[in-house]
């Protein structure tokens, strides 16, 4: 059970080591700190703390003891942070997923019974609900983490290529040398043999043959052979001798404890670097690491920065606030609040708005007529539109929309009978305008590259014809969907689809227009006129 309880105390401290809060914590008792809309309480910051201490090596002194409590509260308060960004951006864990970590959990440690599984969590002051709740809390705040911190981590191959060139001296190869040796053991006439044998090795005979002849090492039967050395590995003397001839050079003899040395350099291995093929998965795994824990501490300094923070009782003492950004050019820094400690919260650099420039076609546009004996139905017929679309963030999924959209078109008839020569189908050049206000919802992950929405609007379409003709405003709708593509955080694609009825009221909708051949007419039988909008338009985020 002990290996469980363990696995169940990584899987609530995941990502910043939060571990599970014994049913103590549940009692109403002193806030120390608000955070936003969170809390952290006395409990919290005991429980919490007890537990740091027993994980902590035994017999610390009383300041040693006091930096645990402060690295606790530290760690409560960026819990805290976390779950208010996760309130902000509606990231909540499913219960599916809090499910599966439990089932992954019985499966890693073979339990099969509950009974088991509720005994290891009663040795850790927990309950299977607790458990859940726990799970829940912390798969939260990694998803924020993920999405906030994680995204923001570059590991392309220029950023690694960058590293490598940067700490470049980590992937140092030092120089080398392969050398071979004629070892004379110390005794009369030692040296003698030594000079010999630097003769006869200069002069041409195969140093094999001179180690042969000459040489009492232990490699002789290898021809002398010592393998690759690097600097330091051999003695003084020897060291010296190899790192300075060149490649094939016999030294003079050296003396040193162990007798008379004549080396020969067989190879000499400058000095270079690993190349960055060998060691990107050295570079990843480190750059991934140093710039999660850089990012994540900048991230929450901001959230901090910006927060609205409450701090009393012993926790006064032991919280230092963040250093402020530096203020912009031409502003104020705000005073200090003085004790308690309390942060004014500034607005989050968060894109509210987007303005979306956009060009689309438009279909459909066909009503009965009255009036008239001569004129079936009236068409309007596709062509282009644009518009503008401009919208504000309520919330991470919801903005507020509204849109003006444009077709400039024609108002053409359908006959009851054949026209007079010289007539024809074309009535009159139409504008249509819509402006319409709404909402729009998005879809999917929040902060994903690409995202569904659908919108609802209502508004007033204005049918403008030509000057002979009376104009008409009307109540209208629209209902649709499509995909916000995001390219950058500042910009990003709309494609976009709409249905969009007019309401014309037919008991006064009519154009009133006067012609010697059909008569005076017409106004529209139908009560709605029917167009589907398809659009797109590159979008501005500010």
């Amino acid at each position: 059970m002990t290996t469980l309880r363990r696995l169940i105390g990584t899987a609530i401290l995941a990502p910043l080591a939060f571990s599970a809060l014994p049913a103590a914590a549940e009692v109403i008792d002193r806030i120390l700190v608000h955070v936003n809309a969170r809390i952290v309480t006395q409990s919290q910051l005991d429980e919490r703390t007890e537990v740091a201490l027993r994980e902590a090596p035994p017999g610390l002194d009383v300041a040693r003891r006091d930096d645990v409590r402060k690295a606790v509260l530290r760690e409560l308060l960026n819990e805290a942070l976390l779950e208010d960004r996760a309130r902000e951006l509606d990231i909540v864990a499913t219960d599916v997923e809090v499910e599966e970590q439990i089932k992954r959990l019985k499966e890693q440690n073979k339990v099969t019974s509950e009974e088991d599984f509720v005994k290891a969590l009663e040795a850790s002051n927990l309950t299977p609900d607790r458990l859940r709740d726990q799970l829940k809390r912390s798969t939260t705040i990694q998803r924020v983490v993920g999405r906030e911190v994680n995204s923001k981590v570059d590991l392309s191959d220029d950023a690694l290529r960058l590293a490598y060139e940067r700490e470049k001296e980590t992937w140092a190869v030092p120089e080398k040398v392969r050398v071979a040796e004629v070892l004379i053991n110390a005794g009369p006439g030692a040296e003698e043999k030594a000079r010999e044998a630097v003769t006869l090795a200069r002069g041409g005979t195969k140093f094999e043959d001179v180690v042969l002849r000459f040489s009492d090492g232990p490699t002789r039967s290898k021809g002398g052979d010592m393998g690759t050395v690097g600097k330091g590995e051999l003695a003084a003397a020897l060291d010296a001798a190899a790192f300075s001839l060149p490649s094939g050079g016999i030294s003079d003899p050296i003396q040193t404890r162990s007798g008379w040395h004549v080396l020969k350099v067989v190879e000499k291995m400058p000095a270079t670097y690993r190349p960055y093929s060998e060691v990107k998965a050295e570079i990843l795994k480190k750059e991934q690491e140093t710039q999660f824990q850089k990012k994540l501490a900048e991230y929450l300094e901001k959230l901090e920065r910006d927060a609205v923070i409450k701090v009393s009782g012993e926790a006064v003492a032991y919280y230092k606030p963040p250093v402020a950004a530096p203020p912009p050019p031409d502003t104020q820094t705000p005073m200090s609040t003085g004790m308690p400690v309390q942060l004014e919260g500034r607005v989050r650099e968060e894109r509210k708005f987007e303005i979306t420039p956009t060009v689309g076609y438009r279909i459909g546009g066909t009503a009965s007529t009255a009036t008239s004996a001569f004129i079936e139905s009236l068409e309007v017929p596709a062509a282009l539109s644009f518009g503008l679309t401009v919208e504000y963030a309520i919330r991470p999924n919801l903005t507020a929309e509204l849109i003006w959209s444009h077709q400039d078109t024609e108002l053409k008839a359908t006959f009851l009978q054949t026209p007079p020569a010289g007539y024809t189908g074309r009535i009159t050049h139409l504008n249509v305008d819509t402006i319409q206000i709404g909402g729009l919802w998005m879809f999917g992950t929040y902060g994903a590259k690409i995202r569904p929405y659908a919108d609802f609007l209502l508004g007033v379409s204005i049918l403008t014809p030509a000057p002979q003709f009376s104009s008409l405003t009307r109540f209208s709708g629209s209902i649709g969907g499509g995909a916000k593509v995001y390219l950058s955080d500042a910009m990003g694609l709309r494609l976009g689809f709409r249905f969009m009825p007019v309401y014309l009221n037919s008991s006064s909708s009519g154009y009133g227009y006067c012609d010697p051949w059909y008569g005076c007419y017409t106004y529209y039988d139908s009560n709605y006129l029917y167009q589907w909008d398809l659009h797109t338009g590159l979008t501005l985020r500010f």
